[in-house]
């Protein structure tokens, strides 16, 4: 009988939590005690196999239910099933470790059950395993089938047939490819609060060992684990955000002293990101942000507080449909040198750092009818373009990778009343990029598309992990 390793039991609760809870994996690994007692290795062992066991949920189970005679496990089994065929596909376990280990898991909940563990996890590496790895091969000579990459990225069918006509083959590939690897870990510097030189200091004695990238005040971290233990996201020293997710707020900052309309702000990430880019680009600005989320508003509002922000960003509690009406707060009146729309979003770009997207989300949502996301993100568009002054900027971000939500809410917008004063704008052309170092400017330039529209995943490489964030800039005629 095979020792089970601590690191597998630890994340064979957490899923187990995961399902019982309704929970995100993420946030229990964060707060288990059994995890945090493990050592170094066997807590990035644990999350590897927790966060990597949701992700492919869907794709696992299929298998293991096609090896079933009856098509029913126990849930604990399920549990524990789930993350030795993960383990035995996904992360090239050797077959004997992640086999036996799989008995013991299912063991440990149901000693009954151990036999069938067995012979499930036998087949799947028997007949899986090679399934999977012919599957590989094409989708790596890029000749392959929307199933193949389904397989290979663990995604709902429908879900990789979006992507293919989303990002084109190719693109389609490289997202497969690199599904299954863990995300980049990129915090900021708070520029009102810090220089470059200060923030790499804290972030040295907290042990997280920074690294200067290419982007203004964008730091790269041999791992996240203990940002938070650190306090320094507390105190608003840094902020986590993908290096993508910086790079959007870089080209739709602000022009220093003028005053932006900010939607979408959530808990503020990206109100912070804009006043620091504003900052590094010669001085802050007025952004006045509105969230539909009264309790985002509150813990946004304290953020902005400790950041030393209060009286330069404003957080109201508004729809942003509705921005267009009149009678709105005094911070809300009047029209806007420039807004910023961070629309709510399938967050397909995201499902490395968030992986129980791929398989929560629902075909329906996607789609411009009804009540979905597109006819949601067209109307907030349409709405605050009104508050955009003469002259002004738009800019419409998603960290989703799927057209429908992107460039076909753009294409809509511009063909409707409200977009007819407004023309797509290159990124290449503006104020924010001219003030990126040369680098930077290189990097940028591989994001911007033909339409001039910004895809960050274009640049989504294993020495470069990025989110895939959508960027487009609209100018309204002077």
């Amino acid at each position: 009988m095979a020792t089970l390793s601590p690191a597998r039991i630890a994340a064979a609760d957490v899923l187990s939590n995961v399902r019982r809870r309704d929970a995100r994996a993420r946030d229990l690994l964060r707060t288990s005690a059994p995890v945090a007692r493990l050592t170094p290795a066997d807590r990035a062992l644990a999350t590897r196999l927790a966060l990597g066991s949701v992700r492919t949920s869907g794709t696992v189970d299929a298998l293991l239910d096609a090896h079933l005679r009856h098509g029913h496990l126990e849930p604990r089994v399920r549990d524990a099933l789930r993350i030795s065929a993960f383990e035995l596909l996904w992360l090239a376990t050797p077959a004997p470790v992640a086999i036996s280990q799989g008995v013991e898991l299912v063991r440990r909940v149901s000693p009954h059950g151990a036999g069938l563990a067995n012979a499930v996890l036998h087949r799947v590496a028997e007949e899986d395993l090679p399934a999977l790895a012919h599957a590989r091969e094409r989708v790596e000579s890029r000749n392959c089938t929307a199933s193949d990459i389904a397989l290979v990225a663990a995604l709902p069918q429908w879900l990789a047939d979006e992507l293919v006509v989303s990002l084109g083959t190719e693109g389609a590939c490289r997202m497969a490819l690199s599904a299954l690897d863990a995300p980049g870990a990129y915090v900021a510097g708070n520029a009102c609060m810090h220089n470059d030189a200060e923030v790499d200091r804290l972030l040295s004695a907290a042990g997280l060992i920074p690294r200067a990238t290419c982007l203004p005040g964008c730091l790269s971290l041999s791992s996240a684990a203990g940002l938070s233990a650190s306090g320094l996201v507390d105190a608003v020293d840094v902020v986590p955000a993908d290096m993508a997710a910086q790079v959007v707020a870089w080209l739709a900052s602000p022009t220093p002293g003028t005053r932006m309309l900010e939607v979408g702000q959530g808990r503020g990430t990206k109100s912070l990101l804009l006043e620091s880019c504003a900052l590094r680009r010669g001085g802050l600005a007025h952004i006045a942000a509105v969230e539909s989320e009264a309790f985002k508003v509150t813990v946004s509002r304290a953020r902005m507080e400790r950041a030393g922000l209060g009286k330069a960003v404003t957080c109201t509690a508004l729809d942003g449909r509705r921005l267009g009406e009149k009678d709105l707060l005094p911070e809300l009146s009047g029209s806007f040198d420039s807004a910023f729309v961070d629309a709510p979003c399938s967050g397909t770009g995201t499902m490395r750092r968030h992986p129980e997207i791929a398989w929560a989300l629902q075909e329906p949502a996607v789609r411009p009818t009804g009540q979905s996301l597109p006819t949601l993100q067209l109307e907030l568009l349409r709405a605050v373009s009104t508050r955009v002054g003469a002259g002004g900027t738009l800019a419409y971000a998603t960290c989703s990778e799927l057209r429908e939500e992107d460039e076909g809410v753009v294409v809509a917008f511009l063909a409707g009343p409200e977009g007819a004063p407004f023309s797509l704008v290159n990124p290449r052309s503006t104020a924010a990029f001219a003030a990126l170092p040369p680098q930077a400017k290189r990097l940028v330039t591989a994001m911007v598309g033909p339409d001039g529209m910004v895809r960050t995943s274009r640049v989504d490489a294993p020495e470069l992990p990025l989110d895939g964030h959508f960027l487009a800039l609209l100018v309204r005629e002077a």
